[in-house]
């Protein structure tokens, strides 16, 4: 006789794979913060770069960093997983940049640009003009 125990079971580990399965990825939630809130951010960088104020930004980052540099960048920290940091930057002069600025050598991909540092690599793709996505070993 068949028990509905694991029936049950079996339907729910179903359920938990499908949901695993569609998850938003990190990069997918970072992707669908700058969509979501483009105008405020546009607002915030166009008074940072053009006006010389402050960032003003809420406390849905790990924290946000103004880099200067050759070609400056604001950098959004948005997640910490599995060892690594996911987030966006907003890049004035519309350069891919490596993480945190750093003056590193840029590796075309498929996808966007990947870079390489004592902590491993990076990668930086092209969100939208002047917006790049990124993600970064910790």
């Amino acid at each position: 006789m068949n028990s509905p125990v694991p029936r049950h079971l079996a339907g729910l580990f179903l359920a938990l794979l499908l949901t695993a399965a569609i998850w938003p990825t990190p990069e997918w939630r970072a992707a669908w913060y700058v969509i979501r809130h483009q105008t405020e951010l546009q607002a915030d960088m166009d008074a940072c770069f053009l006006q010389g104020k402050n960032l003003s930004y809420n406390g849905s980052f790990l924290y946000v960093n103004d880099w200067p540099g050759q070609h400056s960048m604001v950098e959004y920290v948005f997640i910490e997983q599995g060892g690594r940091l996911y987030g966006f930057y907003y890049s004035p002069d519309n350069v891919p940049l490596a993480f945190q600025n750093a003056a590193l050598p840029l590796e075309e991909t498929p996808d966007g640009w990947r870079w390489r540092d004592g902590r491993g690599s990076g990668e930086t793709r092209q969100l939208a003009p002047r917006w790049f996505l990124f993600s970064a070993p910790t």
